[in-house]
This record gives structure tokens, sequence and C-alpha cells, in this order.
């Protein structure tokens, strides 16, 4: 598969990196007092039999190309954005399919995480900015695994499974 474009790291995306670790944990400690209900969209990215997953910087497990929904945004929507923001894939919303939403009751939050799937039949160019995510590739399952966070575990049994959620929400 072809390798996703990385840019080198200036000074300034160090620094930026830097940034998002020490707001990031700050989020975390907050979240640890309040336990909001949180809600996102993941996309899994399919080629080839291989998982696209990403290395954020603040973080030390592998994930997807994932965020949180904006006011007023769908989850399509913000799977789309996300999509494009963090590995410079742009596709239609109709392209993603949508395989259902897990609910992570974890230490800090509750994660309602929607997940969408995108089959490719060709390697997409994939770019990631390196200040948030500073790594991206398509692995198979077995060699990916261990590093994956939790949330992308649990969708890679439900689907292993054959499990899917509630139809996608509007």
């Amino acid at each position: 598969m072809s390798e996703p474009t990385i840019p080198p790291a200036s000074a300034v995306d160090h620094v930026w990196r830097a940034g998002m670790r020490v707001a990031y944990q700050l989020q975390l400690l907050w979240w640890r007092f309040r336990k909001p209900r949180i809600e996102g969209s993941y996309v899994a990215v399919w080629c080839a039999g291989e998982l696209l997953v990403i290395q954020n910087s603040y973080r030390p497990s592998l994930s997807l190309p994932a965020g949180g929904l904006k006011r007023g945004e769908s989850p399509r929507e913000a799977a789309v954005r996300e999509l494009g923001e963090e590995v410079g894939i742009h596709v239609a919303a109709e392209a993603l399919d949508y395989h259902g939403k897990i609910l992570d009751a974890g230490a800090y939050a509750q994660d309602h995480a929607h997940f969408f799937e995108l089959a490719c039949s060709e390697p997409p160019g994939v770019r990631v900015d390196g200040r948030e995510v500073v790594w991206a590739r398509f692995l198979p399952i077995p060699e990916a695994r261990e590093r994956l966070s939790r949330i992308v575990l649990r969708y890679l049994e439900e689907r292993e499974a054959g499990r899917a959620e509630s139809p996608e929400p509007d």
C-alpha cells in the first residue's frame, strides 16, 4: 500500500503537539469530575483487508479518524469532516456505511461513539497534519490490535461477531 504523506515536524509542530498533550490531560482531569456525555464519530477505512489507523500526538494508543460532533452536526456529517481533517480523505457522505453506536462508559465520560465504514478498492491518498495526527498507516488487524484504543477494539469485536446496533440516528 502507498505510504501516507507525513510532513517533517517543525519547531512550531513540536510546540503544538506539547500543547495538545497538556490540553488533553486537562480535559481528562475535568471529565473525571464531570463524567460528561460526549458524542462523536469514528471512520474505519478498509482496503485489501487492512484498516487505516492513526496515531494522535497526545494519546499513546492507535485510533481511527474520529472526533466529536459540533453543535447541530449529525454523526455522519462529523464523520465526513473528521475524515477530511485528520487524514485528508474527502468523500461524499453517502460513501460511508453506518456500522452502529457503541457506548463506552469509562472512567472519564459516557462516550456515545458512532462508527462508520469506508471500503476502498485502492488505497486513498492519506495526508496527516503532523500536529494532531502524526502518523497513519493501513495495517492488518493482528498487527494493529495490541495498540488500538479500547473503543476501536470494541468496534472490531462487534464487526467480527457480525453485530451492529440500531439504525443510524437522524
